[in-house]
């Protein structure tokens, strides 16, 4: 019944293309943000970098909420101001729109892969490209971006899923613009049809796990060749910045564009609602408003204390969890010949396909039969956290590990030392920044 409608068809076409939309808008936001960040001279970069993983502690809801707030077609603060200088107004509830909130939303996520793997290549390939007559942009162009394709491969992969089972942007704008993507349509047939139709929805959600599974496969063949890609090996290197000259003005400026859009907007406009009674477009009059009643109520109430004390117990429990398993996983598929391991990342990126309502139902329903006594308690919450979260764990490790030569290991082992102590001291020393930046994306 699923696939002799019609609907379907068009329903997977809009899905594909949000998700590719959404995942190219990352990749170049990121790509250009992190290079800035971390391997120019761009004056402001170390601002630049903390401002720029902070939309990873926002919910995608509420970023969602925020541009609906910017770009709605009547009440947007953006499109009130374009009207008023001539401009017409962007309407945030089309396909374009949801692209590009997505797109946004997606983006510090791709930049903290990303830039994790610009601190951990050798800077003396730009520099030889450099000393051969190359400029910035074409060594960035010709040397860098090769050098990081497994961070771009596994950003790109990993925002093209996040997006294909993201609920979050079209429960906010597909719905009102009658856009029908995979989630929305699972959680149609789940939750708002009568009566519900749990096994239609369920071959949905079965769908979103085969395209993931294929989308694996994908990313394992265009890595399989990893060696192309170390540039971490037993000879030392000093990181040393590309110097812009004049350039790095503009870069910066395009920095601060960026992060506009990524964070200042969004923070700027949900500041803005939070101080009002009710939102409406500001105005001289909503200035005598402004009111903290909102800010009383969260800081006296006891319901939002223990709830920010357990939100910061899973947090820092799940993602820790989460990187350490992460990180055995990464080196077990990378670094090892165990037969099986191919199956075993595979297993771990199941989760990724499934829509988090999914995802959550088969874990209650899962874990209420076991003999365990964690249903209905926090623990089967940092469960859930470190099973839907270890794949992007996964990627970050990985993506880092394969740019790490094994001769580093290997003299660490001719030296006497076991497979624990090379992996503490040498191995992951190296792997740290992929390792704090997928500990901040579980986070």
């Amino acid at each position: 019944a699923a696939y002799g409608d019609p609907n379907t068809y068009r329903m997977i076409g809009n899905s594909f293309v949000f998700a590719a939309g959404a995942a190219a808008i990352s990749l170049v936001v990121a790509g250009l943000l992190a290079w800035i960040t971390v391997r120019t001279d761009a004056p402001g970069r170390a601002l630049f970098e903390l401002v720029a993983v902070v939309p990873n502690v926002l919910p995608p809801l509420l970023t969602a909420t925020a541009w609906v707030l910017l770009l709605s077609p009547r009440i947007g603060l953006i499109n009130v101001v374009a009207r008023r200088v001539g401009l017409p107004p962007f309407n945030v509830y089309s396909m374009p729109g949801m692209i590009f909130v997505e797109g946004l939303i997606l983006a510090p996520l791709a930049y903290l892969i990303i830039s994790a793997a610009l601190r951990s290549m050798d800077p003396s390939l730009e520099e030889a490209a450099r000393i051969a007559g190359s400029h910035p942009l074409q060594a960035a162009r010709r040397v860098t971006t090769p050098m990081i394709r497994p961070a771009l491969l596994a950003a790109g992969l990993l925002n093209f899923v996040r997006a294909l089972e993201s609920f979050d942007t079209p429960s906010i704008i597909a719905i009102p613009a009658r856009i029908e993507v995979f989630t929305t349509k699972v959680a149609r047939e789940a939750l708002t049809a009568y009566p519900p139709n749990h096994n239609l929805a369920a071959t949905y959600a079965m769908s979103l796990l085969g395209i993931a599974m294929v989308l694996v496969y994908v990313y394992r063949r265009l890595t399989a060749r990893t060696e192309r890609f170390v540039t971490i090996s037993g000879r030392g290197y000093r990181p040393h910045a590309i110097e812009l000259g004049p350039w790095q003005y503009v870069a910066s400026a395009g920095a601060i564009l960026l992060l506009a859009l990524i964070v200042l907007l969004p923070f700027c406009v949900l500041l803005l609602t939070s101080l009002l009674p009710f939102y409406s477009v500001p105005t001289w009059e909503t200035v005598r408003q402004l009111t903290l009643k909102h800010y009383a109520f969260l800081l006296t109430s006891d319901r939002v204390a223990r709830a920010l004390r357990i939100s910061t117990m899973l947090a820092v429990a799940g993602a820790t969890l989460g990187m350490l398993l992460a990180s055995a996983v990464a080196y077990l598929t990378v670094r090892t010949r165990v037969a099986g391991r191919g199956a075993l990342e595979l297993l771990t990126f199941i989760p990724w396909a499934f829509p988090g309502t999914a995802l959550a139902i088969g874990l209650l329903w899962g874990y209420v039969r076991l003999p365990v006594p964690i249903y209905a308690t926090v623990w089967i919450l940092l469960i859930a956290y470190v099973t839907r979260f270890l794949p992007y764990g996964l990627r970050a490790m990985t993506s880092t590990m394969v740019q790490v030569h094994t001769d580093l290991e290997e003299v660490s082992r001719v030296c006497g030392a076991g497979l624990l102590h090379t992996f503490r001291r040498v191995l992951f020393p190296l792997l740290r920044p992929g390792f704090m930046a997928g500990w901040a994306i579980l986070a």
